[in-house]
Protein backbone atom coordinates (compact mmCIF):
# COMPACT_ATOMS: atom_id res chain seq x y z
CA UNK A 1 0.00 0.00 0.00
CA UNK A 2 0.98 3.61 -0.78
CA UNK A 3 2.53 5.81 2.07
CA UNK A 4 0.28 8.60 1.09
CA UNK A 5 -2.92 8.31 -0.58
CA UNK A 6 -5.30 11.13 -1.59
CA UNK A 7 -8.81 10.85 -3.68
CA UNK A 8 -11.37 13.14 -4.35
CA UNK A 9 -14.63 13.72 -6.51
CA UNK A 10 -14.81 16.13 -8.70
CA UNK A 11 -17.83 18.21 -10.65
CA UNK A 12 -15.30 19.42 -13.70
CA UNK A 13 -15.28 17.99 -17.23
CA UNK A 14 -12.73 15.51 -17.97
CA UNK A 15 -10.70 17.54 -20.15
CA UNK A 16 -10.47 20.32 -17.44
CA UNK A 17 -9.77 17.96 -14.90
CA UNK A 18 -7.19 16.27 -17.29
CA UNK A 19 -5.45 19.89 -17.75
CA UNK A 20 -5.62 20.20 -13.51
CA UNK A 21 -3.95 17.72 -13.12
CA UNK A 22 -1.28 17.76 -15.61
CA UNK A 23 -0.43 21.65 -14.50
CA UNK A 24 -0.16 20.15 -10.62
CA UNK A 25 1.95 17.35 -11.95
CA UNK A 26 4.07 20.09 -14.13
CA UNK A 27 4.29 22.85 -11.42
CA UNK A 28 5.67 20.42 -8.93
CA UNK A 29 8.27 19.00 -11.55
CA UNK A 30 9.23 22.94 -12.35
CA UNK A 31 9.54 23.86 -8.77
CA UNK A 32 11.76 20.14 -7.67
CA UNK A 33 14.01 19.98 -11.13
CA UNK A 34 16.74 18.43 -8.69
CA UNK A 35 13.96 15.80 -7.09
CA UNK A 36 11.96 14.64 -9.75
CA UNK A 37 13.43 12.15 -12.29
CA UNK A 38 10.75 11.80 -14.78
CA UNK A 39 7.13 11.86 -14.94
CA UNK A 40 5.66 9.51 -18.17
CA UNK A 41 1.57 10.39 -19.15
CA UNK A 42 -0.74 7.28 -20.57
CA UNK A 43 -1.86 8.53 -24.14
CA UNK A 44 -5.15 9.83 -23.17
CA UNK A 45 -3.77 12.02 -20.37
CA UNK A 46 -5.73 10.44 -17.44
CA UNK A 47 -2.73 8.98 -15.69
CA UNK A 48 0.61 10.10 -15.41
CA UNK A 49 3.50 8.64 -13.15
CA UNK A 50 6.26 10.27 -11.54
CA UNK A 51 9.36 9.27 -10.08
CA UNK A 52 12.17 10.78 -7.94
CA UNK A 53 15.50 9.37 -5.59
CA UNK A 54 12.73 9.30 -2.81
CA UNK A 55 9.60 8.33 -3.88
CA UNK A 56 7.42 6.74 -6.99
CA UNK A 57 3.98 8.10 -7.27
CA UNK A 58 0.40 7.19 -9.70
CA UNK A 59 -1.68 10.09 -10.59
CA UNK A 60 -5.10 9.35 -11.98
CA UNK A 61 -8.16 11.44 -13.15
CA UNK A 62 -11.37 10.30 -14.37
CA UNK A 63 -14.57 12.19 -15.44
CA UNK A 64 -15.68 12.05 -11.23
CA UNK A 65 -12.52 11.61 -9.49
CA UNK A 66 -9.06 12.35 -8.86
CA UNK A 67 -6.45 10.26 -7.08
CA UNK A 68 -2.87 10.26 -6.08
CA UNK A 69 -0.58 7.53 -4.89
CA UNK A 70 2.80 8.25 -3.58
CA UNK A 71 5.46 5.37 -2.40
CA UNK A 72 8.25 6.85 -0.34
CA UNK A 73 11.75 5.46 -0.58
CA UNK A 74 14.20 5.15 2.09
CA UNK A 75 13.73 6.70 6.12
CA UNK A 76 14.51 10.10 4.93
CA UNK A 77 11.53 10.22 2.76
CA UNK A 78 9.24 8.47 5.57
CA UNK A 79 10.26 10.76 8.54
CA UNK A 80 8.91 14.01 5.75
CA UNK A 81 5.76 12.27 5.05
CA UNK A 82 3.54 14.37 7.46
CA UNK A 83 5.37 17.65 5.61
CA UNK A 84 4.84 15.74 1.82
CA UNK A 85 1.37 14.82 2.55
CA UNK A 86 0.28 18.42 3.98
CA UNK A 87 1.61 20.20 1.05
CA UNK A 88 -0.01 17.62 -1.35
CA UNK A 89 -2.96 17.77 0.41
CA UNK A 90 -2.90 21.95 -0.42
CA UNK A 91 -1.90 21.83 -4.04
CA UNK A 92 -4.65 18.87 -4.52
CA UNK A 93 -6.89 21.28 -2.82
CA UNK A 94 -6.19 23.89 -5.03
CA UNK A 95 -6.91 22.07 -8.21
CA UNK A 96 -9.71 19.97 -7.26
CA UNK A 97 -11.85 22.20 -4.20
CA UNK A 98 -13.99 20.28 -2.49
Amino acid sequence: MADIVLNRTHAFPLDIAKAKMARMVESFKNKNPGFVDNVSWAEDGCSAAATGKMFDSRFKVSESTFGVEVDLKGFAAKLAKGMAQSRLERTVAEEFPV
